[in-house]
């Protein structure tokens, strides 16, 4: 769609006047505390714990993928990270609550409904 691809942001400046490289574009974006979204190559160079980041995590009701994967375009090497097999999200931490469900509650939740719904068969003979 034309129109909305408009909208989009282009990200960080990449001719060759003004340029910026992708650290100080990523240090702008933890100073104002956005959404990042890093491809399998760079986010091994991003240092989340450091910028009080938290990994996004979003439950995959269909189980095809992880809940930490996230598709869009790389805020460093603006790579589109679905033809990189997925990337990962970062969200900073005071606003992690608001956004993100934790996965261990979510796993919690989960293994309670697989064992509410076991059949009245397996119900009865267990041990």
């Amino acid at each position: 769609m034309p129109f909305v691809d408009s909208l989009e942001h282009p990200g960080r400046r990449t001719t060759i006047k003004g340029y910026q490289s992708p650290a100080s574009w990523l240090t702008d974006l933890v100073t104002l505390r956005k959404f990042i979204i890093l491809c399998s190559f760079c986010r091994t160079k991003f240092n989340h714990r450091k910028n009080r980041y938290r990994r996004f995590y979003c439950q995959d009701i269909t189980g095809k993928t992880d809940g930490f994967q996230v598709n869009g375009r790389c805020d460093a090497c603006k790579q589109n990270t679905v033809l990189l097999n997925g990337g990962s999200g970062y969200v900073a931490e005071e606003l992690y609550s608001q956004v993100c469900e934790e996965p261990s509650s979510i796993r919690r939740v989960n293994a309670r409904a697989k064992n509410y719904a076991k059949s009245i068969w397996s119900a009865c003979n267990q041990k």
